[in-house]
């Protein structure tokens, strides 16, 4: 577990403030998280739910912040709008490394955040079908990243496809073969080297060990920590299981019904749960 100090002068290289992300049209009862009766989420009048309310978190370069909480917590639902994959109700995030993080990225026109997934952002969702195009060579599913950010040299191309798949530890004999034809951690490992291919400063893993067996999610998880080692790359780790961000995250968020509860240096949310959900977390796993 590496400790992040934070100097004074150290920027975040992201800045999430008051992140609010509703699913549903709404009704008079749930016009803002804070008119919905009872601490659910979800309107008992109209079905809409508040999946992330007023989200604010702070991510410094090559530190690992995970996520946890149940089903349902909104967890996923804040990767998926830091990725632009859902618009967001309201709120902002700035990267230190786009236009001096002066800029709220959700308020970018679409040619923008084309650019900020492209070039600053890595994406490894659980389900690779989401990740990867099954009909695509795995080395071909890399150089899609590569030309969407304008790199059009065929012959440099396969040349980083090679590297990124040797980089995690994919023959390049399977450079060609469709990754429909690996097995899981396999293609979770394609599904990496393909959300690296830009050397983004951000990466973001959406329960990416979840339905592996132990010894492969092993190896996943040994395979995150190098990355983050070697390559300094801030990330998101999103889990319910509180064993990986024990071996992954320095910082750790709780989430439930879509709101933070908790956070903090993850050993001591870990050790000493202040909130009473997340000493339930915690204690049901002991």
């Amino acid at each position: 577990m590496n400790m992040v100090c934070h100097d004074q002068e150290l920027e975040p290289i992201l800045k999430v403030q008051n992140l609010n992300k509703r699913y549903g049209e709404g009704c008079s009862q749930c016009e803002t998280p804070e008119s919905l009766a009872g601490e659910d989420n979800r309107c008992p009048n109209c079905g809409s739910v508040w999946a992330c309310i007023n989200v604010n978190m702070e991510l410094y370069k090559g530190e690992i912040i995970g996520i946890v909480g149940e089903s349902g917590s909104g967890k996923s639902s804040l990767m998926k709008s830091l990725y632009f994959d859902d618009e967001i109700t309201s709120g902002s995030a700035m990267i230190s490394v786009y236009k001096n993080g002066d800029v709220n990225i959700f308020t970018e026109s679409a040619q923008q955040k084309r650019y900020i997934r492209n070039h600053l952002l890595g994406m490894v969702y659980q389900n690779p079908l989401l990740g990867l195009r099954m009909s695509f060579s795995s080395g071909g599913n890399i150089a899609e990243k590569l030309i969407a950010s304008g790199s059009l040299h065929v012959g440099s191309i396969r040349m980083r496809a090679g590297e990124l798949l040797d980089h995690v530890e994919i023959p390049l004999t399977r450079m060609d073969e469709l990754p429909k034809n690996f097995s899981g951690g396999m293609q979770q490992r394609v599904q990496i080297s393909k959300a690296l291919a830009n050397n983004p400063p951000l990466l973001l893993l959406d329960e990416v060990t979840t339905g592996l067996d132990l010894s492969v999610q092993a190896r996943v998880l040994d395979l995150i920590r190098k990355i983050q080692r070697e390559l300094n790359v801030a990330m998101i780790v999103v889990s319910h299981d509180l064993g990986v961000i024990r071996m992954l995250a320095d910082r750790t968020m709780v989430m439930r019904y879509g709101k933070v509860v908790e956070h903090g240096l993850t050993d001591q949310i870990l050790e000493d749960p202040q909130h009473p959900y997340t000493q339930q977390l915690v204690h049901s796993l002991l």
